[in-house]
Order: C-alpha cells, then structure tokens, then sequence
C-alpha cells in the first residue's frame, strides 16, 4: 500500500505514515476512501502517506476522525508522552 518514504522524510513523518497506513489495513479502508471521507486530494494523501509530505495536525485529526480512532493513536509515543 505504502511506496518506501521519501529520502527528505523525517522520523516522526515515516512513523505516522505507517501508523495510518497500519490503521487503514486493520480497519480495511483504503486510501481513495479515506480521500473521500477527509476531503484531502488523493495525490496529496498518497504523497504523505509514502513520506513526501508531512501531514498538518488538522489533517492527523481528520483522518483520526474518518477510521474512528484517537488522534493520539497515530502520533509517534515520543509526541504523546508527559513531559517530565
């Protein structure tokens, strides 16, 4: 589903494209669906999913809220720890 990512791609981008990628295997939707039901271009998802592009927070919530999970869910454990 996924092309490998993009050289200019960064860690955090590459594991939130796999855990969106992960999540729409699980939840069996694929990516013109999620296009659909987020309003975001297929060519412009498809270039962030495959790490060329990072995705906005707004964007992570939308499709957060299209395969009904937490937003949480997708961001790296580093993003989503208290700080100390």
């Amino acid at each position: 589903m996924i092309n490998s990512p993009a050289a200019g791609a960064g860690a955090a981008d590459i594991e939130i494209a796999a855990r969106i990628s992960n999540a729409l295997i699980v939840k069996n939707i694929n990516v013109r669906a999620l296009s659909d039901e987020t309003g975001m271009a297929y060519p412009t998802l498809r270039r962030s999913l495959s790490g060329g592009r990072s995705l906005t927070i707004l964007e992570i919530g939308k499709i957060a809220g299209a395969i009904d999970v937490h937003p949480s869910i997708l961001l790296p454990t580093s993003f989503t720890q208290d700080a100390a």
